[in-house]
């Protein structure tokens, strides 16, 4: 007996050795991580363009809500701004490098696990479409003429997650300009200081009473009176019921439009802040 009890205290120990670590994960994971595509070569300079380049190659496109397949061998090098985390992008992730940012479509949900804010990302663009949403400029594949999400699988073969610091893409924020170009701001992150937003008190960002209209689930909020800004909330967000503050705050999140009207998209509820 005394054995068996002295087997099992050794065994706790060993246990509990291992529990005080750091569970660090192992470098074969860290280079190459269990989603995308690990085969996506790294760092060809002669391969990368960057997001600005990309819309304006295709801007005719965007701007005509229709649809442009990538045939030549490029790649981005882009950083993950925004995710699915807080429930308001829908099958959606929107990345920047240092010159803007695009939404991508992906028909899949709860992709927050594996593409965190700040993930750097290579896209490997051959073979993806690009085209307007309603003017926004997305990545995607094509759907009925236009513009809509490609297949989870599809993602995942021309992505790879990269943790080095060559990739010098920055989630950085910038101040909102309505006045702006639609390619220079849509897909990145923006602020907007002081917004006053439409509703205060008792209201919430996107009721289901009825007390505002939903257009595809989402409640549109104007911003310091101009209706051609609105802060853009789904009914499904985890943030839906919050409060519209009283008085002035900041608003941050992903900046997107649809045919003349600026859309912010908030990604938790953080990026509402009180001044």
């Amino acid at each position: 007996m005394k054995k068996i009890l002295m087997t099992i205290a050794f065994g706790s120990l060993v246990m509990a050795g291992c529990m005080d670590g750091d569970w660090d994960v192992p470098q074969s994971i860290q280079d190459n991580p269990p989603y995308g595509n690990n085969t996506i070569e790294k760092y060809e300079a002669a391969k990368v363009m960057t997001i600005a380049q990309l819309k304006t190659a295709n801007k005719s496109a965007i701007e005509g809500n229709s649809v442009a397949e990538i045939t030549d061998d490029v790649q981005l090098q882009v950083v993950v701004n925004g995710n699915d985390a807080g429930g308001n992008l829908y099958k959606q992730v929107s990345v920047q490098d240092e010159t803007g940012g695009i939404i991508i479509g992906i028909n899949a949900t709860d992709q927050a696990a594996f593409l965190p804010v700040g993930q750097k990302l290579l896209i490997n663009l051959k073979g993806l479409c690009i085209g307007g949403y309603g003017k926004q400029p997305q990545l995607g594949s094509l759907y009925n003429g236009g513009i809509g999400r490609m297949e989870l699988e599809t993602w995942k073969q021309h992505v790879r997650l990269v943790k080095d610091d060559v990739v010098a893409a920055k989630a950085d924020t910038i101040d909102f300009n309505p006045s702006a170009d639609v390619m220079t701001q849509t897909g990145r992150i923006v602020r907007i200081s002081p917004a006053t937003i439409t509703g205060e008190g008792t209201q919430t960002l996107a009721p289901e009473d009825g007390s505002v209209r939903l257009t595809n689930n989402c409640a549109n909020r104007t911003i310091n009176g101009n209706s051609k800004v609105v802060l853009r909330t789904s009914s499904y967000s985890d943030f839906a019921s919050l409060p519209i503050p009283t008085g002035p705050v900041d608003v941050y999140g992903v900046c997107t439009t649809f045919n003349g009207t600026w859309q912010i998209l908030m990604r938790t509820e953080t990026d509402l802040k009180s001044e």
